[in-house]
């Protein structure tokens, strides 16, 4: 069953499809009204109705906007890695893209000129990304920053940032208590096995190797729950990168969720006898996402929550 963030996307769809019919009505009024937010890069005048939203980053900021019903119009295209697994974000990009939301820009390479052509009444982007732009992004529409897990800042503080900024408070305070309210629901099913299984979360890295960060939306979502993690999460300060030859380093871990997002790295794992040689790998206890998991807002940490989940049940 679909959580209501999850099932956020649906609604966010139609949210979409119905501004940009209403967009080519000239005779609809625009927003009479703007209230000052104070961010970290100032302060902006925010429409007291937000009709139209770009996304910058496609992560954080994009998970946030669905979150919220926000009416995305525009987003960028993810080159990087597409992702040959679902991820957090899959089926919520897709009803976007469905009810005809563009794709502006490739993530990572900014078109400011194609965003003023959509002409959003808000954008929201990761800080780090539009530090350098802010000026340009600015000039077209008010601008609300959110951060990320490696800037320090939680998901649960953007939320109730971007909630003070609309004056959604409410629904702010609804994304993050339904997360609470999951996390206490996995600690108490799932109690003695959690106790007992030292688990560790992995992304593959360049070289075929591996990486164990801390600082990573499903990290997070292992701390919440009361994790026990292996041996190696200690030295993960807050990262700990293992190449191809030292896999057997995790070995004391009976349950992996990998971040693994290609079926070449998949393939070249499996071609490691050290990998395949570990007990959760022997025992099938390795629970695979994609890497935009590590990375998020709300819709990401439940989908973190369900990879938990699926560590502590026992398979068939």
């Amino acid at each position: 069953m679909k959580t209501p963030l999850l099932r956020a996307s649906a609604a966010l769809a139609l949210i979409v499809l119905a501004a940009s019919c209403s967009s080519t009505d000239e005779s609809t009024p625009s927003a009479s009204g703007t209230h000052d937010v104070v961010t970290e890069f100032g302060t902006v005048a925010v429409p007291d109705t937000i009709e139209s939203v770009v996304v910058i980053d496609g992560r954080r900021d994009l998970d946030i906007a669905i979150a919220f019903d926000l009416p995305v119009i525009g987003m960028p295209v993810e080159t990087e890695a597409p992702p040959e697994i679902p991820g957090p974000l899959t089926e919520p990009m897709k009803s976007l893209r469905d009810a005809g939301v563009p794709e502006l820009f490739p993530r990572n390479v900014i078109d400011v000129e194609s965003i003023a052509r959509v002409d959003p009444d808000l954008i929201i982007g990761r800080n780090e990304v539009i530090e350098e732009i802010y000026d340009q992004l600015s000039a077209v529409a008010p601008v609300l920053p959110v951060g990320s897990n490696g800037t320090g800042i939680t998901w649960q503080q953007d939320v109730e940032a971007v909630g003070d900024a609309l004056n959604m408070q409410d629904r702010a305070a609804e994304i993050v208590d339904e997360y609470d309210a999951r996390v206490e629901q996995i600690k108490t099913d799932h109690a003695d096995a959690i106790a007992n299984t030292e688990v560790l979360p992995i992304t593959t890295s360049d070289g075929s190797g591996i990486s164990i960060g801390r600082e990573r939306v499903s990290a997070a979502a292992l701390i919440d729950i009361g994790a026990n993690f292996s041996s190696a999460w200690d030295r993960a300060t807050p990262e700990l990168d293992l190449g191809p030859e030292n896999l057997s380093e995790i070995s004391d871990a009976q349950a992996l969720v990998a971040a693994i997002t290609s079926e070449e790295e998949l393939r070249a794992l499996n071609s490691n006898p050290l990998w395949t040689g570990l007990p959760a790998v022997q025992s099938n206890r390795v629970v695979r996402t994609d890497k935009f998991t590590n990375d998020g807002g709300p819709i990401t940490a439940l989908w973190s929550l369900d990879l938990a989940e699926q560590l502590y049940t026992p398979t068939p």
